[in-house]
């Protein structure tokens, strides 16, 4: 019985299928080792993105990381207070507060992310070693908040 060429491609397909599903997943992994995880991309991109907005601010403020849950975008911000006198001190969360506010407010990226229904959620940490570690504030940035 002579077969017919498509029933010999089948053919050759039923009895290597196992090969071929072997090298996919080795291609698979290699691929992702060599290249990385598209989704680390996305992060590593957003982590820098986030570093430099924040950063950028004040040579003090170093970034930490950031995190979706649900609705909120959390942000770390650790601050240098090293060197500061007490009232320097004292002055850092009205004013850091306002130039943090203003800066998401005032970012096209950042109103749009506000506009589709997240908010910021951000800490700004001391870290020097003059001091104890406080949290200096948590601030809260909603659409409403950018547009009053």
């Amino acid at each position: 019985m002579k077969l017919m060429r498509s029933e010999k491609v089948q053919l050759w397909f039923l009895t290597n299928a196992n090969k071929l599903f072997v090298a996919a997943a080795a291609f698979g992994v290699i691929f992702v080792l060599i290249w990385g995880d598209a989704s680390q991309w996305e992060y590593e991109e957003d982590k820098n993105h986030y570093s430099a907005f924040f950063s950028s601010i004040d040579s003090r403020i170093s970034f930490v990381n950031y995190g979706y849950s649900g609705t909120s975008l959390r942000v770390v911000l650790n601050f240098d207070a090293e060197g500061l006198i007490p009232d320097d001190i004292k002055s850092i969360t009205p004013k850091y507060k306002y130039l943090i506010l203003e800066r998401i407010c005032n970012d096209l990226e950042s109103l749009e992310l506000l506009e589709s229904g997240y908010y910021f959620d951000v800490d700004l940490r001391d870290i020097s070693s003059e001091h104890m570690f406080k949290n200096y504030f948590n601030l809260i940035v909603k659409h409403e908040r950018c547009i009053t």
